[in-house]
């Protein structure tokens, strides 16, 4: 995300709730919206920490295709076509299967990211700006890739078939 996220630990959101902006913060190579849906509840602390080395079934395993809950422009209103990692897409610059999804383009800097289901806020980071500078020019351990981000938990009972 571009800033700080508009939405704080413990908070309440509902799809199509305005949580923040896309950017360019931690590791990333320019702005994106990274996407993707965790079936464990345990908050990942960073990039690297949580697909690096990681075997394509550890990640099946553990992470679930985000392309359904993509409806309606939500969470991200993208007319161009999405560019970036796939879903269990193969990155050989790092070697890791990458566990979502990158929704938009280079030029959608500054967007709006909607949230894609209604949950509770598990986990929200911000970044500064030194921390991100810094994270581009050292090593990826530096910041542990990770910029601006929202981890929601998902209401019980939620189903996105069911949105239309």
């Amino acid at each position: 995300m571009k800033d700080t996220p508009l939405i704080k630990a413990g908070d309440w959101v509902k799809r199509g709730q305005l949580i923040g902006y896309v950017g360019s913060t931690g590791n990333s190579n320019g702005p994106h919206c990274h996407y993707d849906i965790r079936e464990i509840r345990i908050d990942p602390l960073s990039w690297i920490e949580y697909v690096y080395g990681w075997s394509l079934a550890m990640v099946k395993s553990m992470y679930v295709d985000p392309s359904p809950y993509i409806k309606n422009h939500i969470p991200l209103d993208n007319t161009l076509p999405f560019s970036g990692y796939g879903y269990l897409e193969y990155v050989a610059s790092g070697s890791y299967y990458h566990p979502g999804i990158d929704l938009n383009s280079a030029n959608d800097f500054g967007k709006l990211i909607y949230s894609p289901v209604e949950g509770r806020a598990r986990h929200v980071l911000g970044t500064t700006w030194i921390k991100n500078l810094l994270g581009k020019l050292l090593s990826k351990n530096y910041n542990s890739g990770w910029g601006n981000m929202v981890v929601i938990e998902e209401m019980p009972g939620f189903d996105i078939s069911k949105v239309t």
